[in-house]
């Protein structure tokens, strides 16, 4: 099985977090589909500012998440609790399920880079 591994980068401003809707139709449209759910779900302290961490993660046929792993992080415990706490938030997504069955095998493992500014 190949897997398709992207890494998206969530930046947060002290203005806040977006809250446009995008339509999930593509690989790149629901990649910032999930990228703006993790920003809304994530409650960042101002002291995570800068910090990095690398998560990991797999979804189920239904696009509910089977598993979350920080890999990385140079931001303590309190950050990590937080990306997973956010990551969980943000699945299952549902709109996920609107791409081809090829496409949706691609996105079931996912890695991606939380850095808060």
């Amino acid at each position: 099985m190949r897997i398709f591994w992207f890494t998206v980068f969530i930046v947060l401003l002290v203005s806040g977090c977006s809250s446009k809707h995008e339509e999930c139709t593509t690989l790149h449209s629901c990649a910032v589909g999930i990228t703006n759910r993790i920003q809304n779900n994530l409650l960042i302290d101002k002291n995570f500012a800068g910090k990095r961490a690398v998560v990991e993660l797999s979804l189920d046929s239904k696009s509910a998440l089977e598993n979350v792993e920080v890999v990385e992080n140079d931001g303590g415990i309190e950050f990590e609790n937080a990306i997973i706490k956010a990551v969980s938030a943000t699945f299952p997504y549902e709109e996920l399920l609107n791409l081809s069955e090829s496409e949706y095998s691609k996105v079931k493992k996912i890695k991606l880079t939380v850095t808060p500014l």
